[in-house]
């Protein structure tokens, strides 16, 4: 006679079976699939590397920018970045919070805000940056000078880029 067992006895049975081999059907022959795998690993690893620094990917290259252009405007880094001003919002809120950057109402424009880099921060800004060219120099590593020149014309190309050689 079968016994009933309930979603607690089908989880207790899975657990013991061991772990579960995911089919991923077509998905590893998508492209966009592919390139978010990669982001995604490459995003822990960077996590991993200034861990302790409450840096992400793209706080980092949000001050960096910021560090480059004072006086950039919030509308000016999030074209410079691809994104909606609104999407930059938070993050500039929250680099100002921490006290990296600070902003200044435009005279011209008192609706815009300059953004500068606080020079407190540059000590701890040149350490991470130094950690991030490590790991940059580590990731890289994993392809030949060659394959790195091709995928970076690739990525362009895949952007949209005109300007991309070959593409």
């Amino acid at each position: 006679m079968l016994k009933k067992t309930g979603a607690t006895g089908r989880r207790k049975a899975e657990a013991e079976a061991g772990p579960r081999t995911v089919a991923y059907d077509e998905l590893p022959q998508y492209v966009g699939y592919q390139v978010r795998r990669a982001q995604a690993r490459i995003f822990s690893e960077f996590e991993a590397t200034l861990m302790g620094s409450e840096l992400t990917p793209g706080t980092f290259g949000v001050l960096t920018l910021i560090r480059a252009n004072p006086g950039i405007t919030q509308v000016e880094l999030a074209a410079a970045f691809g994104i909606d001003k609104s999407t930059m919002s938070p993050v500039i809120f929250r680099l100002e919070k921490r006290g990296l950057i600070r902003r200044e109402v435009l005279p011209a424009d008192r609706r815009c805000h300059a953004l500068y880099f606080q020079s407190s921060a540059e000590a701890d800004f040149l350490k991470a940056r130094e950690q991030v060219r490590r790991f940059e120099y580590r990731l890289a590593a994993r392809l030949s000078g060659a394959e790195q020149a091709e995928l970076a014309r690739l990525l362009s190309k895949l952007q949209g880029d005109p300007e991309a050689p070959g593409a």
